[in-house]
């Protein structure tokens, strides 16, 4: 009998925490923020205590720090509530005329799926997730963690599990390519075409 421990689930909870300790030490640098402030919790019905646990499991925390952590969440959160679903994609005219639509906005299956950490949290051992330890927080997350998880990152609208979408968004934000290659490139950010000659601040 195969062992949970091989499990694509138990895989995703490894990877997450061995890229803590790969990207330890490293520092991130953005361009100012646009001013607009994210979206508030309960416009979207997300308890920030619950999404914060999980963002402490799932990012890299220690290179992020806890401040971080909550940037990278209010990032999350602001993308997450403008959300176009079914969005018109980039169209390959090159092979096809054939017009292809993104996913459906994937916030109320995630908001499910955290109120469901919530109910087995209080069910199990009568607290909020939040306020579990560590380890008991990721054995939840482990037990509800669909079990077809793939091997590589989905887009994270079409993530099947709102851990998995977190970890989606923020690798594919400016701030983790930074931390990959320690020095700050800022992709996708408001650096200017004057500063390609500069080599990168590490």
């Amino acid at each position: 009998m195969k062992s949970t421990s091989d499990s694509p689930r138990r895989r995703f909870l490894k990877q997450s925490a061995a890229l803590v300790g790969t990207m330890a030490g490293m520092t991130t640098s953005t361009c100012a923020p646009s001013g607009e402030a994210p979206p508030s919790v309960s416009s979207l019905g997300i308890e920030r205590s619950t999404l914060e646990a999980l963002g402490r499991i799932v990012l890299p925390k220690s290179a992020l720090g806890e401040d971080g952590v909550s940037s990278v969440l209010d990032g999350f959160l602001d993308w997450l509530g403008g959300f176009e679903a079914v969005a018109e994609l980039d169209h390959p005219y090159l092979w096809t005329d054939e017009i292809a639509y993104g996913p459906p906005d994937p916030a109320p299956l995630w908001i499910g799926q955290l109120e469901a950490l919530e109910l087995e949290a209080t069910k199990r051992h009568d607290q909020r997730y939040s306020d579990l330890s560590a380890e008991d927080q990721r054995v939840i997350l482990d037990r509800q963690l669909p079990k077809n998880l793939g091997p590589d990152l989905p887009d994270a609208g079409s993530a099947a599990h709102v851990a998995v979408g977190i970890l989606a968004y923020f690798y594919a934000t400016s701030e983790a390519n930074d931390l990959g290659y320690g020095a700050a490139i800022e992709k996708q950010t408001c650096r200017g075409l004057d500063t390609g000659p500069d080599r990168p601040k590490g």
